[in-house]
Formats: C-alpha cells, structure tokens, sequence
C-alpha cells in the first residue's frame, strides 16, 4: 500500500530533475504564486530574491540549474518560484512547530512536520534518484528543491528539519537551499565545515543521523552556526539547544516549542518499540497548540533502521494511517 500522493522520479542532471518536478507540479506552484503576488509585499520580496539567486548561484550552482529547469515546465519566472519557495523565511511565519526524536542508539528517529494547517495538501511522499543518488522524503510542492522536512538518503544520512527564530538576518543563501544540500549529504562533519563559507539568509536545525546510528545536531542562524553530539535518546523542537547560540534566540518564553521539547524529553526512553515511539509522537496532553501532535502537524515519520522500514503518516491521508515504505536503495 502507498499513499495517492506518492510519486517517484529519476534524473540523470539537477536540471532534468527539475524539468520532471517542474511538469509534475507546476500547477500547485502556479496557485501558490497567484495567492503570493496579492500580498503587498511582493516586490519587495522580488527585490530581495533576485539578489538571493545571485549569491545562491555562485555556492550551489547546480540547484539554479535545476529550479530555472522547474521554473520553465511550470510555466512560471524563476524569481517567482523563488518567492514562494522561500516564503515561510520572508515571512517568518509562526504555524511551524516541528518536533523530532531520536533513540535506541540512532535506530529509531521519529519527526513531526509541523505547518500550517492549511498546507495539508501540499505535503506529499517523494521518492527521487538524482544521478544514483536516491532520496525518501516528505516533499513540499511549493518548495522545488526538497529536503525541508524529513529525508533518508541511500548513503544511510536521516536528516530532519526542525525551524529555527534567530535575531540576526542577512541576504544570502536561504535556508530551504541548505535543507536540500544537507538533505544529500555523504559526511555531515565534513559538510559542516564547508558550511563555514556559506553566506545565509536565515537558519534552521538539522539532526542528521548516519548509517551507523551516529547523530550530529547542526543549529544554524544567518550569520552563525554549530555541531554537536547530542546524548541519546534525544530530542529537538524550534529553539536552541546550545548555550552558544542562546543570545540569538528569537522564541518567547511561552512558544510551544519549549513544552513540546520537555514533553518528548519527558517520553523518550533508551530503548523504545514502534508502538512507544507512536503514542509518544501522538502526545495531545498539552491541546492543539502546544503538544506534540497538534493542530499544524500535516505529517509523520517513524523510521525503524533495524527493520528497514519508514512508516509515514499524512493527514491528507489520514484514513490510511500509517503506510510503511522499504528502505532499500540502490547503492549511489
């Protein structure tokens, strides 16, 4: 069983990939840009996306290659696909409450993708090989590029994505685009550091965990960033974990993200079974704003390494529950 709204790709070049997305859901993304050029804040954002892709360009090369692909099947002026890809940051929109956990020595990650209620229809099941690499993820169709929720690539990397309110800002690189490069990644330590070199636009958190059960944890904002180890079992949520960061963090006191994060400390155990992992990311204790599973949360993801098996549930597709994709990827 798979779910109506899963689709699989495969792509020899970034920019053929972008031309079968493109084509695939251009229709999607010409609504998300009508309903965005209403707002009266469009130029602007216009403005500040033209010199985005300008920076974008000299870093990461290959994703302008492949969103002026999407761009032309869609129908659409990249720097529009741009605007809405990146909407949520010139926003800076308060809907996203993303929690995610890890356990039984890395085996075990479950992530909630939080957004807005209303983006239900937007969230769907990918699965896309790009020049052998191959990819499983939760896929926004508004966000072109992927990897800004939750993915497991065939190198055996996890990476969830948890949002992040910083004070510091800048233009540069977007978060969506760094969420993507990661979401590829072979060695996250190694990566780590060329993100170093990077001018960003904003930040997000990315736990990553690798093949082994190894967890990095890599809390970005525009101007800063930093790796650690966390002990496991471990969670994240929407604020910062590290005290060298602290003084950047843009979240009131009263966020949900700090319940939700003291709620899934409170329910982690070192070792946990499938069904513990799902009544703990079907917490409501807290009501439709503040708990795990809340009113925003338009998807989830369980994956169990040790049975090879990611099991995703969508609220679009709620009847269903739980569907279990393999894990078996062609070696990249």
């Amino acid at each position: 069983m798979r779910h109506a709204s899963y689709h699989e790709v495969e792509a020899d070049s970034p920019a053929e990939l972008g031309g079968t997305l493109g084509a695939m859901f251009g229709g999607e993304m010409r609504q998300s840009v009508d309903e965005a050029r209403g707002g009266r804040s469009w130029n602007r954002k216009v403005a500040i996306a033209d010199r985005q892709i300008a920076i974008t360009r000299r870093h990461f090369p290959q994703y302008i290659d492949e969103l002026e692909a999407y761009a032309r099947a869609a129908g659409l002026p990249l720097v529009h696909v741009w605007v809405v890809m990146c909407e949520d940051e010139f926003d800076d929109l308060a809907a996203e409450k993303c929690t995610t956990v890890v356990t039984n020595g890395g085996r075990l990650v479950s992530h909630n993708e939080d957004w807005d209620e209303d983006a239900a229809d937007a969230i769907c099941v990918l699965r896309k090989t790009l020049a052998g690499l191959t990819t499983l993820e939760l896929h926004y169709t508004n966000t072109p590029l992927g990897g800004s929720a939750l993915s497991i690539n065939s190198h055996g990397v996890i990476q969830a994505i948890n949002s992040l309110s910083h004070t510091d800002g800048q233009v540069g690189v977007p978060r969506n685009v760094i969420a993507r490069w990661l979401s590829e990644t072979r060695d996250p330590e190694d990566d780590f550091r060329r993100l170093h070199e990077v001018p960003r636009s904003a930040g997000y958190n990315h736990v990553l965990v690798g093949a082994d059960g190894s967890v990095v944890d890599i809390e970005c904002s525009a101007t800063r960033q930093i790796m650690f180890r966390p002990a496991l079992p471990c969670a994240h949520t929407n604020h910062f974990l590290s005290r060298d960061l602290a003084d950047l963090e843009a979240a009131e006191e009263d966020n949900s993200t700090y319940r939700r994060h003291r709620s899934a400390c409170a329910l982690l155990k070192q070792t946990m079974t499938l069904e513990e992992m799902i009544a703990l990311n079907s917490e409501t204790a807290h009501g439709k704003q503040a708990s795990i599973m809340n009113r925003n949360t338009i998807g989830r993801v369980i994956v169990d390494r040790d049975a090879r098996v990611a099991h995703i549930w969508l609220r679009r597709e709620a009847k269903l529950g739980w569907v279990a994709y393999p894990l078996v990827f062609p070696a990249p």
